[in-house]
């Protein structure tokens, strides 16, 4: 436990740096509210409430107690809760039955569950190919830019 080198690395492939991922896993706990800009290299479940920009490169989860006021720029979106802004997912978006986006999507892919609300223009493949051809902002890059180290 806690980095004992004896111990066995039998839980390693549930990490999501094992699964493919790029990064850990970031959780924004229920209770928290968060005012501002969040970049993140890896998979990120919001249960809290964020009012900003959030950039991720992996995959963005928003739990059904999560609640985003702002622009979403990720890979891959999973909406379970409520989102006011729009939504770049540049690969796939799926909004569960429990989603509710109030914004303009950008996709390549979309799943939308029966139940799911959403507010909104949708562009998809070639029609959203210049906003998913934006460069997405890496969290690394920025802290480099600032002479801070990762």
């Amino acid at each position: 436990m806690f980095g004992n080198k004896n111990e066995s690395n039998s839980n390693k492939a549930t990490t999501p740096q094992a699964q493919g991922g790029t990064g850990g896993l970031n959780t924004i706990a229920a209770g928290t509210v968060i005012v501002g800009s969040i970049n993140a290299e890896g998979d990120m479940r919001i249960e809290g409430k964020i009012i900003g920009t959030i950039t991720c490169n992996s995959r963005l989860v928003v739990s059904a107690s999560g609640y985003i006021e702002g622009t979403i720029d990720s890979k891959n979106v999973i909406v379970e809760g409520e989102v006011k802004g729009n939504v770049v997912a540049r690969e796939l978006l799926q909004i569960e039955k429990t989603g509710k986006i109030f914004g303009d999507i950008f996709t390549q892919k979309l799943v939308v569950q029966l139940g799911a609300i959403f507010t909104g223009n949708c562009k998809m493949g070639d029609a959203a190919k210049d906003q998913l051809a934006k460069t997405q902002a890496k969290p690394k890059d920025l802290l480099d830019a600032k002479g801070v180290k990762a």
